[in-house]
């Protein structure tokens, strides 16, 4: 037997392969930051991804998302909370020593915030933000 025979056999027997239908339920952070005092003040954000699982179908990966986003939602409570004790932190460094808080720390980022997707191509909501004033 050839292989071309091989091969052909093998197909004029088999059913039509399924298409692989793969879905990602993707965890990113969103990491705000300060870009410069143009124009009173500018900030950007960058998407990063943190995480990632795939799932055989879209409504899977549907159902995934929503107990994630639970946990998001513990992650973003647990950051801004962090983000606001640093900001506290900071102005009383600033009051103890009689200083103006801008003077000794300048302007915050802000706190990093956890959002959740269903792509189909793992990495697609990434993005960085431009670091140029426009």
């Amino acid at each position: 037997m050839t292989d071309t025979y091989t091969k052909a056999a093998f197909y004029s027997v088999v059913d039509e392969p399924n298409e692989v239908d793969q879905w990602y339920v993707s965890l990113y952070s969103v990491d705000p930051f300060y870009g410069g005092p143009q124009e009173g003040g500018w900030w950007g954000e960058d998407q990063n991804l943190v995480c990632w699982k795939v799932y055989p179908s879209k409504e899977e990966a549907e159902k995934a998302k929503a107990r994630v986003e639970l946990v998001a939602k513990t992650f973003n409570k647990i950051e801004s909370t962090k983000w606001s004790v640093q900001c506290e932190r900071e102005l009383d460094i600033a009051e103890a020593k009689g200083m103006e808080s801008n003077d000794l720390f300048g302007e915050t980022d802000g706190p990093t915030t956890y959002i959740v997707v269903v792509e189909k191509e793992i990495g697609s909501n990434a993005y960085r933000s431009s670091r140029s004033y426009e």
